[in-house]
């Protein structure tokens, strides 16, 4: 018997009785078997794929390994499915949305077990304070008077080290500086906003005089050593230095000890005017001659 050349169909050989009807039939099956070629073959665990939109046209493609058959909402999201689409979404009772908080420094804080609120961000120069009483225990609040708050320290360096973007939400400025000493002997300075004019001072104290001496910076410390840093310190005070109606007065005080520590101590009060009434936002501290070895200034901002 023949057979068709795709599928090895059988149909008429020519020399049956019927010999047109047999040669008909196998015509009519050689086609139905070349239209259907794309379905022959492939390889154990293949699927059969629509390669286009023409008819028949399919292609043996191999399965995807790992196929989804459920997706599970797990900690923290509702939804899940194991047919059709699949929709997973936040769960509000488990997690914490991003829209609870609305501005810069918001804060989530809990109000009681498994339960959150957001704390909205404070004024310029609050701090953050346990309360019971209030609805998250804590709350945003201006600092007591006379509180002091580390707002920089600097490593003296060169011949002049600038401090800068001291932030002016304090009352008063303290400002400390320790450890100096430098390449040689030199007196140490004080420049605000690294202005060199405008600057009254006078290095004596409990001393009256008829008119202030001028200078391009304000003194803080005399013959400051190559050696012995460690026993060279000082600080000084600016009461209300962000205001932008009076004059700015620093009150001085250092001690400095001789190269050897023996030779001198010498103990330095002053106080100087800086005739300006720019809000105080940097320093430079100066030497008169030569650069740092080293020192360290401490920044403190007090309410």
């Amino acid at each position: 018997m023949a057979t068709t050349t795709n599928f090895g169909w059988t149909t008429p050989n020519d020399t049956d009785l019927v010999k047109d009807g047999a040669s008909a039939i196998r015509t009519a099956l050689g086609g139905v078997d070349t239209s259907f070629v794309k379905l022959k073959g492939g390889t154990t665990g293949q699927i059969l794929s629509k390669a286009s939109a023409t008819d028949l046209d399919y292609t043996w493609i191999t399965n995807d390994v790992g196929d989804i058959t459920a997706v599970t909402a797990g900690t923290g999201l509702t939804g899940g499915g194991t047919t059709g689409a699949v929709t997973l979404a936040l769960d509000s009772t488990a997690v914490i949305s991003p829209t609870i908080v609305d501005a810069k420094g918001d804060l989530i804080a809990a109000t009681a077990d498994n339960t959150v609120s957001r704390l909205a961000v404070g004024t310029n120069g609050q701090v953050l304070t346990a309360d019971s009483t209030a609805a998250t225990g804590i709350k945003w609040a201006t600092p007591a008077s006379g509180s002091m708050t580390l707002l920089s320290t600097t490593t003296l360096s060169g011949s002049t080290t600038t401090i800068s973007g001291i932030s002016t939400s304090y009352k008063n400025l303290y400002v400390e500086y320790q450890g100096v000493y430098c390449s040689a002997t030199a007196s140490l300075r004080l420049r605000p906003n690294s202005v060199s004019t405008g600057i009254y001072y006078d290095t004596t104290k409990n001393t009256q005089t008829s008119a202030l001496a001028t200078s391009t910076s304000v003194s803080l410390a005399l013959d400051i050593p190559s050696t012995n840093g460690a026993e060279n310190w000082g600080y000084f005070y600016i009461n209300d230095y962000a205001s932008s109606s009076h004059w700015k007065f620093i009150d001085n005080y250092s001690t400095v000890i001789s190269t050897d520590g023996a030779t001198y101590v010498r103990v330095f009060p002053s106080y100087g005017y800086w005739r300006a009434t720019t809000a105080i936002t940097s320093f430079d501290f100066i030497l008169s001659t030569g650069t740092f070895s080293g020192g360290t200034v401490r920044v403190y901002g007090v309410n």
